[in-house]
């Protein structure tokens, strides 16, 4: 017998081991004892089982048609909408707020106001109403609404001087006096006058620079039959326009507490 022929077996034809150790039980030094492996059919999760439930895949969801899907997302898009209106209700309201103390005021200046003119000259009530918002609401809001108003001015041609130069004016004077309102200047009477003086001022050289490029006058001229005149009519009426922002934008600036009365 060949030794490939002979496999587990000794020189004597006996079998080497039977995995039951050496004779007489006990296992040889140095050697680790062959446990048996017990039959498949003791252990059935290692047998194959055809009665085994299989996992099967979840049932797709049938696909939505175009109105299904265009209505699912109008609903998104109301819930969104309705969202902002909810956490941003007191900004909207006041924007629209805005808007109305805006086209009344435009309206009052370009129609009323060029027929009954204090000291023959058109008031600017936009730029005290821009001064005035600045200071209530602070720069952000005076800077925004400056701006529009000075584009809606020229649109309606309620600047008669200068209308190039109207953005130019508005916009820093909300800006610059929301600024100081807020971080330099105490709100009170002499405060006030202070910003009706200095955006007089501001549309003086406005109105200075444009009537020495349209009109053929000197500065003296310029200076006493437009610029004083339209300096003076502002002013006049901007004390009014203050008090007037003050108490429509007052709700705004209360506490929840005062405003329930608790």
């Amino acid at each position: 017998m060949t030794p490939t022929q002979n496999r587990g077996r000794r020189p004597d034809g006996r079998p080497r081991g039977n995995g039951q150790g050496t004779p007489g039980g006990q296992t040889a030094p140095g050697r680790r004892p062959q446990a048996t492996r017990p039959p498949a059919w003791q252990y059935p999760q290692n047998a194959r089982r055809d009665d085994a439930p299989r996992r099967r895949r979840p049932p797709r969801s049938p696909s939505l048609t175009f109105g299904q899907a265009l209505a699912a997302e109008l609903k998104d898009l109301f819930h969104s909408l309705w969202y902002f209106i909810y956490e941003n209700w007191e900004r909207i309201l006041k924007g629209f707020l805005c808007g109305v103390l805006l086209i009344f005021f435009l309206l009052l200046q370009t129609t009323f106001f060029v027929r009954f003119a204090p000291f023959g000259a058109v008031p600017d009530l936009l730029l005290s109403l821009t001064a005035a918002i600045a200071i209530s609401e602070g720069e952000k809001w005076g800077a925004v609404f400056g701006l529009v108003a000075a584009y809606l001015s020229q649109a309606l041609g309620g600047a008669a001087t200068g209308p190039a130069l109207l953005p130019l004016l508005y916009m820093p004077a909300g800006y610059f006096c929301g600024i100081c309102a807020k971080y330099y200047l105490s709100d009170s009477i002499p405060v006030r006058i202070l910003y009706i003086l200095s955006c007089g001022a501001g549309r003086g050289i406005v109105t200075a620079i444009s009537a020495a490029a349209i009109l053929n006058a000197t500065a003296g001229e310029i200076f006493l039959d437009i610029v004083l005149p339209e300096f003076f009519s502002t002013a006049l009426l901007a004390p009014l326009l203050y008090v007037l922002v003050h108490f429509a934008f007052k709700p705004f600036h209360k506490s929840r507490a005062q405003r329930t009365g608790e």
